[in-house]
């Protein structure tokens, strides 16, 4: 089993603790690869069996949208303000690393969506897609259509298009509700409305699309990926790829995800 472990270079007590999680995958007779992340990112494409991530959520899910199979398993320890995608903190690093490598651990399966513009697949999201102005500062005007359901001429800053893991991010600080991630929802949250429109939940056998009147728009993707486009329409559903979080802990994701999002 080939692992591959990824840290931020700018944390020095990130590399150090890589570096001990190196000598630990070693020592339990694994091949293993050693990537640092920079200023500009990672270089190149991962491929592993198993990824461990030690960063804040950005490098997590940098490293993610990295990966060359998207269902590769991920242990994230967390060195960043959130940690939310985190399975442990830097003190219990090596004992999560050890319950990988003996096998005693669980793996969550998360939703993503899958993002389309003017029916082009553009990227899927691990935790959310912000739709916005391209141009700071500036409303955008647009329709969301749900099947039969058709909202017309909503006027805001935005739209955000969350997963229930991304629900505890910019969803939560617009105002929507905080969701259990093994539930499968695509939540639709306004970011400043002029329009009367609350926070909306819906299945994930749906579709939701976004109709551009005025612009311009860009969709930034997980906060990493940015798309603009003029008008026309934005599409998100069900991604079929999901993301694989490595769990060694007692404590479940949704436990971990809520306590800390309220700092109880």
């Amino acid at each position: 089993m080939h692992v591959v472990i990824v840290y931020r270079k700018d944390k020095r007590e990130a590399e150090k603790k890589a570096e001990e999680v190196s000598r630990i995958v070693k020592d339990y007779g694994w091949p293993y690869e050693l990537r640092e992340v920079g200023p500009e990112g990672l270089k190149g494409p991962l491929s592993c069996d198993f990824l461990i991530v030690l960063g804040g959520d950005g490098t997590t899910l940098a490293s993610i949208h990295a990966l060359e199979e998207p269902e590769t398993p991920v242990l994230a320890i967390s060195f960043g303000r959130g940690g939310y995608l985190a399975d442990a903190t830097p003190d219990e690093a090596e004992r999560a690393v050890k319950s990988l490598l003996t096998g005693n651990y669980r793996l969550d399966r998360l939703m993503r969506l899958d993002v389309f513009i003017e029916g082009n697949l553009v990227s899927d999201a691990i935790n959310e897609a912000f739709v916005s102005n391209s141009s700071v500062g500036k409303l955008v005007e647009f329709d969301l259509e749900v099947e039969r359901l058709k909202l017309r001429n909503i006027v805001a800053d935005g739209m955000i298009f969350s997963t229930p893991v991304g629900s505890t991010g910019y969803n939560t600080s617009l105002g929507g509700p905080l969701v259990d991630e093994e539930l499968e929802l695509i939540i639709a949250t306004p970011v400043a409305p002029i329009t009367n429109i609350r926070p909306l939940v819906f299945s994930a056998s749906r579709i939701v699309v976004m109709r551009g009147i005025r612009g311009p728009f860009c969709a930034v993707i997980d906060g990493l990926l940015r798309h603009e486009f003029q008008r026309g329409e934005l599409m998100v559903t069900k991604s079929r790829s999901s993301t694989v979080l490595v769990r060694t802990s007692g404590v479940s994701l949704c436990e971990r995800r809520i306590r800390k999002r309220l700092g109880i």
